[in-house]
C-alpha cells in the first residue's frame, strides 16, 4: 500500500516549497471531506435505495477516504476519479488491502467524466468543485452522468465571515489555486439545475483546534505504514510542512462553515406546491 517513489526522490529541503496537494501526495494524508465519516453517514442515510446493484461516483476521490467509506457501508459499486495518478494508485492499493472489490479508482477530470449519460445513482462531489476553474462545466458533467432520479451530493465550504486579505492570499498560496469567496447561497444556486430539487441541506461550523491536536494529527499521518520508508530528515520536514498547513487552515476555517447539500436530479412530478409548511418547534421527537 506504500507509494515509495516520492520518498526516494524528494530532497527534504524541497518540502518547504510544496503546496498542500503535493504534500498530501507525499505523505498520503487521508484528506477526508468536511465532517469525515459522519458526513458520509448522513449522506447515505438521507439518500434512499443505495445498495447492491447501485452505482456511486466520487469526483475528486484523492486518497480514497470517501469511496472506501461508501463501498464498505453500502455494497454499491463506488467509483472514484482524481487527476493525481499517485493518489489513484494509493487508493487502489488500499481498496485491495481492505478486500473492497466494489471500490474502483481511475484517473479522471471532473469537467470530462469518462462515463456514459445516466450511469450513476449518486454523484458525490464534496468540496472539489472549489478547485475546478470551469465549475459550471463540471456541474453539468455531474448531472449528465446521473440517472433520471439520481442525487448530486455536495459538501462545499463557504465563508460566513470575511477574513483578512492577508489570510486569503496565504491560503491561496498553500492550496496552489484561487480561493472562491462564495456564500452558501452562491453554492446552492450554482449546484441547482432546472428541474432539480434541493431536498436536504444542513449547515455546520468548524471547531477551533489546539496546537496539541494538530501535533497529534500530524503524528498520526506520518505514522501510517505507507510512510515507513521515509528518512528521518524527510519525516521531520514533512511534519513541519503539515503543521504549517493545518495551523493556517484552522485559522481560515474559523471564518468558514460547510453544508451538506443533496439535489435530486428530477422528480416524478415538477408541479410546485401551493400551501407551504414548516415544522413547529418543540413538536418533533428525536429518538
Amino acid at each position: 500500500m506504500a507509494t515509495a517513489a516520492p520518498h526516494r526522490t524528494l530532497d527534504p529541503a524541497d518540502v518547504q516549497h510544496l503546496n498542500f496537494s503535493q504534500t498530501v501526495g507525499l505523505v498520503n494524508e487521508p484528506n477526508m471531506c468536511s465532517g469525515g465519516a459522519a458526513t458520509i453517514r448522513t449522506v447515505l442515510r438521507e439518500v434512499p435505495g443505495l445498495g447492491a446493484g447501485r452505482r456511486i461516483l466520487e469526483v475528486g476521490s484523492n486518497t480514497g477516504f470517501s469511496v472506501l467509506e461508501m463501498a464498505s457501508a453500502t455494497r454499491c459499486d463506488v467509483f472514484g476519479i482524481d487527476i493525481e495518478e499517485s493518489s489513484v494508485r494509493f487508493s487502489r492499493n488500499k481498496a485491495a488491502a481492505l478486500d473492497l472489490d466494489n471500490a474502483h479508482f481511475s484517473v479522471g477530470d471532473g469537467t470530462r467524466i469518462e462515463f456514459p449519460d445516466g450511469h450513476f445513482d449518486m454523484v458525490f462531489a464534496s468540496n472539489v468543485t472549489s478547485f475546478i476553474p470551469d465549475r459550471q462545466r463540471a456541474i453539468d458533467e455531474y448531472y449528465r452522468v446521473l440517472n433520471r432520479f439520481g442525487v448530486l451530493a455536495a459538501v462545499p465550504i463557504f465563508y460566513h465571515r470575511r477574513p483578512s486579505a492577508r489570510l486569503l492570499e496565504e491560503v491561496e498560496r498553500a492550496i496552489g489555486a484561487p480561493l472562491p469567496r462564495f456564500s452558501r447561497e452562491d453554492w446552492e444556486g450554482m449546484f441547482g439545475r432546472p428541474g432539480s430539487e434541493l431536498f436536504f441541506s444542513e449547515e455546520y461550523e468548524y471547531l477551533d483546534l489546539s496546537p496539541e491536536q494538530i501535533d497529534d494529527y500530524v503524528a498520526a499521518v506520518l505514522a501510517q505504514p505507507c510512510n515507513d520508508g521515509m528518512s528521518d530528515a524527510l519525516r521531520e520536514a514533512a511534519g513541519k510542512r503539515l503543521r504549517y498547513f493545518y495551523t493556517l487552515f484552522n485559522e481560515n476555517l474559523g471564518y468558514c462553515r460547510y453544508a451538506i447539500l443533496l439535489y435530486r436530479k428530477s422528480g416524478p412530478t415538477q408541479f410546485p406546491i401551493l400551501h407551504a409548511s414548516a415544522p413547529v418547534p418543540g413538536t418533533v421527537l428525536h429518538r
